[in-house]
């Protein structure tokens, strides 16, 4: 048995093979001899040695190279965890802290990988004879299949279903578990601990102060750090949001300095290693490109009927954005002009790639029902069955999702609130953010979905932007800008991120939609240089792209450096005149 477990799942599904034959293209992977019906789902990693059976570790291969394999690895352990920068620094302070405290807080951005650094440090700990066990705990339970496929990478297998809750399985080296499930299991999960030693992993730990029971669960599983009470080996707290906590909702195992705001006692969570998003555009994540989409609205005040406004959306005050544009994304031409943008961004990252990559599209939508007709939308621009519904009223969404995520095509990941934090799929590289939620806990999540690195990318230095289309006001405008300079303030654990809005919210106590005419692109804003690039300066950019086979991906950046290099010789020029 290998050293951190092994994964109880020893041969692919029927949904596996089939993706295994379709990426081969019907031929052995190994010899390129054509495949029959007999052919294998061969481990890279071998099951033996702890080999997951995952997409990632598996191939089709004819039986009699897989036969001939037997046991043996394809390729080294030392291909999994290599780290990063930035993970190679944090490691070391993260695990001093544990020796020091016996708990440590991260924060680093959406899309950094932390789950990496959680897995090296459990390699470490369990190497150095200090845990025997690692414990997951994470806010839902479509990231208890995501935890455990990501470790399972790694050769540290966790039993997602446990006995009582809180006991693993023999063969495998702990537990994933859900913040939900804590105050049910709380106890057990104290014995467990207590009979071998646990590094304990929080994932996105602001989440426990959601809820007063989680709290108490998890101070009755642990301990309490600020009286140095803490009874498991090991604590990893790990978030991408900097958080603060009312007094009476401390979370137990995080450490904390007292601040007053607005008046009032708040408790700031200190981290011990933070990495934030702009220091890690251009190394670990892609640089965002904000473009704006906009339309001139009418609209009618219900209070007095005779009154009917003409604004573009961009000029709407704070009670008109409240109550107009959500009828706007809802709209039949704004979602189709949105959805047709969607997709010509989408293609120009496909073609900015001179290596496959199935590139993906995720579309916030308002509402259910926008988000249906953003799908037949979608469908409608491509001319192919390209949407893939995920929300909460349509069969088994959470499948869907996954399916979506791992399918060996490109498609439109079609949504309302159900792809946020710790959905990881790098292959999405545009987001189409057709709603009205300015929380920036939510946007935050959501900008991270476009920001990550595919392997190829990683591998080869060449990055796609992240192309973020959004509308055209500026609350909008102005939260991702904070998102992506770390400027927001830090949020309370319980502040709003989305989640909670009525689904259904089309019409306006006090406004109605009219009419919304020429909807269109209005510019874009490369976040990451602080640079707004009107749609003039985009066109041209996008014809010199073309004229010199560059791909327009990039005809914003191209444009800041059209501009500045026509501000370099026009200042050169007048100091020449004046010489």
């Amino acid at each position: 048995m290998s050293a951190y477990g092994r994964d109880p799942k020893r041969r692919a599904d029927r949904w596996q093979r089939a993706q295994l034959y379709e990426q081969s293209g019907g031929r052995c992977q190994r010899c390129g001899v054509e495949l029959g019906s007999d052919y294998q789902a061969a481990h890279l990693i071998a099951w033996s040695n702890g080999g997951p059976t995952t997409l990632a570790n598996l191939q089709a291969w004819c039986p009699r190279c897989n036969l001939g394999l037997g046991n043996r690895n394809v390729k080294t352990f030392d291909d999994e965890l290599v780290l990063r920068p930035w993970q190679a620094e944090a490691l070391p302070v993260i695990a001093e802290q544990i020796f020091r405290h016996g708990t440590a807080t991260l924060h680093a951005a959406p899309g950094a990988g932390k789950t990496i650094v959680s897995a090296a440090l459990f390699r470490v700990l369990y190497d150095a004879g200090l845990v025997e066990r690692m414990v997951v705990v994470v806010p839902s339970t479509a990231l208890v299949r995501q935890w455990r496929s990501q470790l399972a990478q790694l050769r540290i297998h966790l039993d997602p279903h446990p006995t009582e809750g809180a006991i693993e399985d023999d063969g495998l080296v702990g537990v994933i578990a859900t913040y939900q499930s804590l105050p049910t299991y709380a106890g057990v999960h104290a014995t467990r601990m207590r009979q071998r030693a646990t590094l304990l992993v929080f994932d996105e730990i602001h989440h426990v102060a959601d809820d007063a029971s989680w709290g108490r669960a998890v101070r009755r599983m642990v301990g309490d750090v600020a009286s140095g009470d803490i009874h498991t080996a090991a604590v990893l707290n790990m978030t991408g949001t900097l958080f603060r906590s009312d007094p009476r909702r401390r979370i137990s195992t995080v450490r904390y300095r007292r601040h007053i705001v607005d008046g009032n006692p708040k408790l700031q969570a200190v981290t011990d290693w933070s990495v934030p998003t702009r220091e890690l555009i251009g190394s670990d994540l892609r640089a965002p490109d904000l473009y704006r989409y906009g339309g001139h609205a009418e609209f009618l005040h219900i209070a007095n009927r005779n009154s009917i406004s003409h604004k573009q959306i961009a000029d709407l005050d704070e009670r008109e954005r409240v109550g107009v544009l959500p009828q706007v994304f809802s709209s039949p031409e704004w979602i189709d002009g949105f959805a047709a943008e969607a997709v010509r961004m989408l293609t120009e990252q496909r073609e900015a790639l001179d290596h496959p990559e199935h590139l993906k599209l995720l579309f916030v939508a308002p509402t259910v029902v926008a988000a249906r007709h953003a799908a037949r939308a979608l469908d409608k621009a491509t001319g192919t069955d390209f949407a893939r519904l995920v929300v909460y009223d349509e069969p088994d969404a959470l499948n869907t999702l996954r399916i979506a995520r791992d399918e060996p095509r490109s498609c439109g990941i079609v949504t309302v609130r159900m792809v946020t934090e710790g959905f990881d799929c790098p292959q999405i590289a545009t987001i189409a953010y057709a709603t009205n939620i300015v929380a920036p806990l939510f946007v935050a999540q959501m900008m991270a979905r476009a920001m990550r690195l595919t392997p190829t990318e990683r591998n080869t230095g060449n990055h796609l932007p992240a192309k973020i289309l959004i509308p055209d006001h500026p609350a909008l405008r102005d939260v991702f800008t904070d998102t992506i300079r770390d400027a927001t303030p830090p949020a309370d654990e319980t502040q709003a991120d989305g989640r909670g809005a009525t689904d259904e919210v089309t019409r306006s106590d006090r406004y109605d939609l009219v009419g919304l005419d020429n909807p269109q692109l209005n510019g874009v804003d490369v976040l990451d240089q602080n640079i707004a690039v009107s749609t003039e300066e985009l066109a041209d950019a996008g014809a010199l792209c073309e004229e010199l086979r560059i791909p327009t991906s990039y005809a914003p950046r191209l444009a800041i450096g059209i501009r500045l290099r026509r501000k370099a010789a026009a200042t050169n020029g007048g100091t020449s005149r004046r010489m």
